[in-house]
C-alpha cells in the first residue's frame, strides 16, 4: 500500500509543481517582476512547506537528528543533485549581479550556522545547541534576506520589464499548486519512512536521505519544470532561496519551538555542505554558467556523500 501511495503522491506533485509555476510566472509577468525573484521567495517558500511540517513535527517530538539530518541533507540535495540534474537539461546561464549577491547570502548562512552551532568550542559549553533565542537571530536573517530581495525587485523593476495581463487562474494555480505540492510531498514522505522502516534503516540516515530527498522533490520537479518552461532564473532562485530558508527560517522557527541539541556527525554534515556549496560558488563565478560537465561533477559528489552517509 505505501508503495501505491508513494507513486500516486509522485504523479500529484508533478502537476501540484507544473500549476505553481505557471501561477507564478503569470503573476510575475503581471507585477513586472522578474521571475528569479519570484523564485526567491514565493516558490522557494511554498516548495518548503513540507520542509516546515517535517521540522515542525520534529523539534515537538525531540527528534533533533531526524530535524537537522532533513535539513542539512536537503540542502545537500538541492545544490549538488538538483542544481546538477538541471545543468544537464540546459547549460545554466547565471545572471552575476543577481545571484552572485544571493548565493553568497546562501554561504553566510552555513558559516552562521556552524558559528552558532558549535557552542563547545566557542562558548566552553558541555553540548551543542542552538538556543531560542539563536532562533530568533536566524528568523532576523531570513527577515534581512527577504528584505534585500524585495529591494532588489525595486532595482530590476528599473529595467524594462513587460507587463503582462492579469488573470485569475494565476491566483487559483498558486493556491492549487502549493496545497498539491505539500500535500503530496507528506504523503511521499511518510510512505518513504514506513518502506524504510521496514527495511530496518536508522533515523539518522533517513533525515539525510529518504526524507531529505522526499521533501525535496517538489523543488527538484518545481525546477525541471521551470527549466523546460525557459524560466531557468525561477529554477535557479529556487533552489539558492530554499537553502537559506531552510536554515534561518525552518531551523530558527524549529529552534524557537524547541532548543535543538547537535550531534558531531550533524558538525561533519555542516562542514561538507559549506564546501560543496563553495565549490558550486566558483563554477558560477568563473564563468557565469554552470555547464553539463560541471553539472555530472556535482551529481557525483552528492552520490559520494550519499555512500559516505550510509557508511558511517
Amino acid at each position: 500500500m505505501d508503495i501505491l501511495f508513494l507513486i500516486i503522491g509522485l504523479i500529484v506533485i508533478v502537476k501540484g509543481s507544473d500549476f505553481l509555476v505557471d501561477g507564478c510566472v503569470g503573476l510575475a509577468k503581471y507585477l513586472k517582476i522578474p521571475t528569479l525573484v519570484i523564485g526567491l521567495t514565493i516558490v522557494a517558500i511554498a516548495t518548503g512547506v513540507p520542509e516546515i511540517a517535517i521540522s515542525i513535527s520534529s523539534s515537538l517530538k525531540g527528534s533533533n537528528d531526524l530535524l537537522l539530518g532533513n535539513l542539512l541533507g536537503s540542502n545537500m540535495f538541492n545544490i549538488l543533485f538538483i542544481l546538477g540534474l538541471i545543468a544537464l537539461i540546459k547549460p545554466l546561464l547565471v545572471k552575476r549581479e543577481i545571484i552572485l549577491k544571493n548565493y553568497i547570502f546562501a554561504l553566510l548562512s552555513c558559516f552562521v550556522l556552524f558559528v552558532i552551532s558549535y557552542d563547545v568550542y566557542f562558548e566552553d559549553s558541555l553540548i551543542n545547541i542552538i538556543t531560542r533565542t539563536e532562533g530568533i537571530l536566524f528568523l532576523c536573517f531570513s527577515g534581512i534576506f527577504l528584505y534585500s530581495t524585495i529591494l532588489g525587485v525595486m532595482d530590476e523593476n528599473r529595467l524594462k520589464v513587460e507587463r503582462g495581463k492579469f488573470h485569475l487562474k494565476d491566483i487559483f494555480f498558486i493556491i492549487l499548486g502549493i496545497i498539491m505540492v505539500g500535500l503530496s510531498a507528506e504523503v511521499i514522505v511518510q510512505s518513504a519512512i514506513n518502506i524504510s522502516m521496514w527495511l530496518g534503516i536508522s533515523e539518522s540516515i533517513i533525515g539525510l536521505t529518504v526524507i531529505a530527498v522526499g521533501t525535496n522533490l517538489p523543488e527538484l520537479v518545481t525546477s525541471i519544470v521551470a527549466v523546460k518552461k525557459g524560466e531557468v532564473d525561477m529554477a535557479i532562485g529556487n533552489l539558492v532561496g530554499t537553502n537559506i530558508y531552510n536554515i534561518f527560517l525552518i531551523l530558527g522557527l524549529a529552534a524557537v519551538i524547541n532548543p535543538i541539541t547537535i550531534s558531531s556527525f550533524a558538525f561533519i554534515d555542516m562542514i561538507i555542505l559549506a564546501i560543496t556549496s563553495f565549490l558550486v560558488y566558483l563554477f558560477i563565478q568563473h564563468k557565469k554558467d554552470i555547464n553539463k560537465i560541471e553539472g555530472i561533477i556535482m551529481i557525483g559528489l552528492y552520490l559520494i556523500y550519499l555512500i559516505y552517509v550510509v557508511i558511517r
